[in-house]
């Protein structure tokens, strides 16, 4: 089970390119046929430094990510029998563009317990992942919030 001691823990990293080709498809996905998603010059002439990524690129970097969730939980010693994904929030601390890569360090931010609705006490283990340009700036935090049931 996971506990307050887990606090601050480094849970590994992950690297994410930003790809004009995933922006594109993405955007196209979205019906958002803005061309500063594909097109360099309208991109500039809206004030980004190159195409920006729909803020949905960013749920792509858990694909690129070295651990499962699966393999997160086992590390913390939580029962992956009784895991669900509480929460996902992003705060872009700026636009996401093509050419960026990213590198995200995720760490365990907050432990706690709390009496589940139907008995039982929930552990809730709360994960953020800073994810910094090659300038060592960060661009993007992503806060996980995984939750194990009571038995």
């Amino acid at each position: 089970m996971a506990t307050s001691a887990d606090i601050g823990r480094d849970m590994g990293e992950t690297r994410f390119l930003v790809d004009r080709s995933k922006t594109m498809e993405l955007a196209k996905a979205l019906f958002d046929d803005d061309p500063v998603y594909s097109d360099p010059e309208a991109a500039r002439a809206a004030g980004f430094e190159a195409i920006p990524a729909p803020l949905t690129a960013s749920v792509l970097a858990s694909h690129w990510a070295t651990r499962t969730t699966a393999e997160t939980a086992r590390e913390l010693g939580m029962d992956l029998t009784r895991i669900l994904h509480g929460e996902a929030a992003w705060e872009y601390v700026r636009p996401l563009v093509v050419g960026d890569e990213l590198c995200g360090r995720t760490r365990v931010v907050d432990v706690k317990t709390r009496e589940g609705s139907r008995g039982g006490t929930m552990t809730l283990v709360t994960m953020e992942t800073e994810f910094v340009d090659a300038a060592g700036e960060v661009a993007l935090r992503k806060r996980d919030t995984l939750i194990e049931r009571g038995a």
